[in-house]
């Protein structure tokens, strides 16, 4: 019962991307996996807004896909706040080519009143080739909040 009640939340954070034109509109090609308290697992396509020069995804978009997907690990807890980031740490060992499907797991590994930790791992399918991972530091200040219109959003 409890990982369809993630399932869902996760699905519903990951629409409030939907119909952005910021940076954070690739994360509209994830399709959550696997959801549970503190944990998620999506997947999607590399295509071509996610490429460098040399069509491999790049660096920055992988930064970006930790960042939004840890984040909503941490939406998936009790607690249920995304935090600000403070810090995102990213290892690069592989290569994911244009039109490979790329696994990213996200779990909260601590989570405290005013600090929480997020890790992800990238992985390569099928062969699940670890191709990144990362680390996420977040914070959560009294001020934080999700925009009002983001919210309106996610609903509709």
């Amino acid at each position: 019962m409890a990982a369809k009640k993630y399932f869902d939340i996760m699905k519903m954070f990951l629409q409030m991307e939907k119909g952005s034109k910021n940076y954070s509109s690739i994360v509209n090609t994830c399709r959550v996996i696997k959801a549970d308290e503190g944990k998620i697992s999506v997947e999607f396509e590399v295509d071509d807004r996610m490429t460098n020069h040399f069509g491999t995804l790049h660096g920055g978009c992988s930064a970006t896909m930790v960042d939004v997907i840890t984040t909503g690990a941490l939406v998936a807890t009790p607690r249920g706040m995304p935090g600000v980031s403070v810090d995102l740490h990213m290892t690069y060992l592989a290569a994911a080519k244009l039109g490979d499907t790329v696994q990213l797991d996200a779990e909260v590994i601590r989570q405290g009143k005013s600090m929480a930790f997020t890790k992800a791992s990238l992985y390569r399918k099928p062969e699940m080739t670890l191709i990144a991972t990362g680390l996420h530091t977040k914070a959560f200040p009294a001020h934080a909040t999700i925009r009002k219109d983001v919210l309106e959003g996610a609903k509709h």
